[in-house]
């Protein structure tokens, strides 16, 4: 709170009841911003919690692709292994 808002809040003038009227509002307007930031931070982390299922998922159905067709698995493997090293080379 800045001096200003202090000064506006206990002026000679302003009496007990005013004074809890005051601070109540600012109460109000304080938890009203601390729930909308609570509410975005929980959007946020259901959004990287599904992005990390989505992921999770990706590699499940990697690893049973690896495993149902090894052969070819360990070909394109070998294949983007021998293309990178031609690449680091120049």
């Amino acid at each position: 709170m800045s001096t200003d808002e202090k000064e506006g809040l206990l002026d000679e003038t302003t009496g007990p009841e005013e004074l809890s009227a005051k601070v109540k509002d600012q109460t109000a307007g304080l938890k009203e911003n601390a729930s909308a930031a609570a509410d975005q931070a929980r959007r946020i982390a259901e959004a990287a919690w599904d992005k990390a299922k989505s992921k999770l998922r990706d590699l499940q159905s990697l690893e049973a692709f690896v495993r149902e067709k090894q052969t070819q698995a360990i070909l394109v493997t070998f294949g983007i292994g021998f293309l990178l090293g031609l690449l680091w080379h120049k």
